[in-house]
C-alpha cells in the first residue's frame, strides 16, 4: 500500500484481512491517526445525535397536541411521538452513527496493535542480528 492513495482508500481494509503485512511503520501509523480521526468525528455525530433525541422529541409531542382535537396526557403523547416515523428515523441514525463508530475504534484498535507487533519484532530481530 502506498501513501499516495487517496484518504478514501485507505484504511477500507483491516490489518486482519492480510493487508497489513505490506505496510511499514510510517504507514501504520498514519493510518492509525487517520481511523483514529475518523473515529472521533463519527463519535461526535452519535453524541450529537443522542443529544438531539429529546429535543426532537419534544417538537413531535408539540406537533401531535396542535394537531389533536382533544386533550392527550403527557403519556400518550410520549407514546405518539415515539411512535413517529421523525423519531424513529433518528434512532436509525443514531444506532447506525454508533455502530459505525465502534467500526472505526475496531480498525484503530487494529492498526494500533499491528504496530505495536511490528515494532516488536522489529526490536528482536535486532537484538538477533546482534547475538550472531
Amino acid at each position: 500500500m502506498s501513501l499516495s492513495r487517496k484518504p478514501t482508500e485507505m484504511g477500507t481494509e483491516s490489518p486482519s484481512q492480510g493487508h497489513g503485512r505490506d505496510l511499514n511503520l510510517e504507514e501504520i501509523i498514519v493510518m492509525a491517526n487517520r481511523l483514529g480521526i475518523e473515529f472521533v468525528e463519527k463519535r461526535k455525530e452519535a453524541e450529537r445525535l443522542e443529544l438531539l433525541r429529546t429535543s426532537v422529541r419534544a417538537r413531535i409531542m408539540n406537533r401531535i397536541e396542535a394537531n389533536s382535537q382533544e386533550k392527550l396526557s403527557e403519556n400518550k403523547l410520549r407514546r405518539l411521538a415515539e411512535a413517529d416515523d421523525e423519531y424513529l428515523d433518528l434512532l436509525e441514525r443514531i444506532a447506525d452513527s454508533r455502530g459505525e463508530s465502534e467500526k472505526l475504534r475496531v480498525r484503530y484498535d487494529s492498526y494500533r496493535n499491528l504496530f505495536d507487533a511490528r515494532r516488536t519484532l522489529i526490536s528482536y530481530r535486532k537484538t538477533e542480528l546482534r547475538s550472531l
